[in-house]
């Protein structure tokens, strides 16, 4: 019978002490460097050794499980960012629990339970509109929690987000100043706080132009195409003079689009579009989208990077951060 690698064997080979072993299968920030990580991790897979997971997180009450629960998995930016985020965590040695809320806030809870009981931790949340301060307070006084994209009011809790309002003012402008005076915005349920943030944008641009904007040019819809060219078709019978559309998100800009064209006319010449989260098909539409890019990389990197800082050290001040939204201008805007 084949005697099964131990710990101390991984240490001999590693010529570390077996702490250092547990350290690296802890996968314990700060404890090891780079270089000895490597060495172990080298030693492992010539020994072909095999973690015994539930008997360590028995021993230690800890795990390497962090839980990322998210509201909506329809969105492809949304099934982008959560593949890049798993891979980044399973770099650092985690392994992901992944959960969609479907935007219920009893789903949210119910999954954030199951968590618990596999002994999470870490959550990584972007959590429904009707989540409160108080449910994230209790679960990250439970295991550290992070939130991403979706702020929360008043909750003293790390959060990870985009600047929307700067993106939707920045966009609205640059298309007043190509001659734009009647613009329309479309897209996201009326409780989502980023949809208030970036029409606030919209309508002080407008402002600080000393253009006039109209409440009937702004119209709620679901996150699908078919639900963009609905609100397309109905937003220009309502105000057939708009030339510009602002749009909540991509999908919704791809609706407009389609829509514009089946009207007979041609969108970037005749009526602007643009998104918002820079799909990998924006480039590629015809016309090709101009839209502001929640650079998922990038966002990506602060969610990972502020876990491990949080998890070293649990007592540090919570922290808020906002991305700048890379604006790309395409021919869905070429020049009124």
């Amino acid at each position: 019978m084949i005697k099964r690698a131990t710990v101390s064997d991984v240490a001999a080979l590693a010529k570390v002490s077996s702490a250092t072993v547990s350290n690296v299968l802890g996968n314990r920030p700060g404890k090891v460097s780079a270089k000895t990580r490597q060495r172990v991790l080298d030693a492992i897979t010539a020994l072909n050794y095999t973690y015994n997971e539930n008997a360590a997180t028995l021993r230690s009450n800890r795990s390497n499980i962090v839980g990322l629960v998210i509201h909506d998995l329809s969105n492809p930016y949304y099934t982008e960012l959560i593949a890049k985020i798993n891979r980044k965590l399973t770099d650092h040695g985690f392994a992901t629990i992944l959960a969609c809320s479907d935007e219920n806030l009893d789903s949210q809870q119910s999954y954030l339970q199951l968590m618990q009981r596999h002994n999470a931790l870490a959550i990584l949340l972007c959590p429904t509109w009707d989540t409160t301060s108080e449910h994230l307070q209790a679960w990250n006084a439970l295991s550290p929690t992070i939130t991403f994209l979706r702020p929360v009011a008043s909750a003293d809790i790390d959060f990870i987000g985009i600047n929307n309002y700067q993106a939707a003012y920045d966009i609205t402008r640059r298309l007043i100043s190509d001659g734009h005076k009647h613009l329309g915005f479309i897209g996201g349920s009326l409780e989502s706080r980023l949809r208030r943030q970036r029409i606030q944008g919209w309508k002080d641009a407008h402002d600080d132009a000393g253009l006039h904007y109209a409440e009937e040019h702004i119209l709620d819809c679901a996150s699908s195409m078919s639900a963009g060219a609905k609100a397309t078709a109905k937003i220009l019978d309502i105000a057939p003079q708009i030339t510009a559309l602002v749009c909540y998100q991509d999908v919704v800009a791809f609706g407009a689009i389609n829509a514009i064209h089946y009207m007979g006319r041609k969108p970037g010449r005749d009526i602007a579009v643009t998104g918002f989260d820079g799909l990998a098909d924006a480039e590629g539409y015809l016309p090709s989208l101009t839209t502001a890019e929640v650079q998922i990389d990038v966002l990506t990197e602060h969610i990972v990077a502020r876990l491990l800082s949080r998890l070293n050290d649990r007592d540090q001040s919570s922290m808020a951060t906002l991305l700048h939204a890379h604006i790309h201008w395409r021919n869905s805007t070429r020049a009124h």
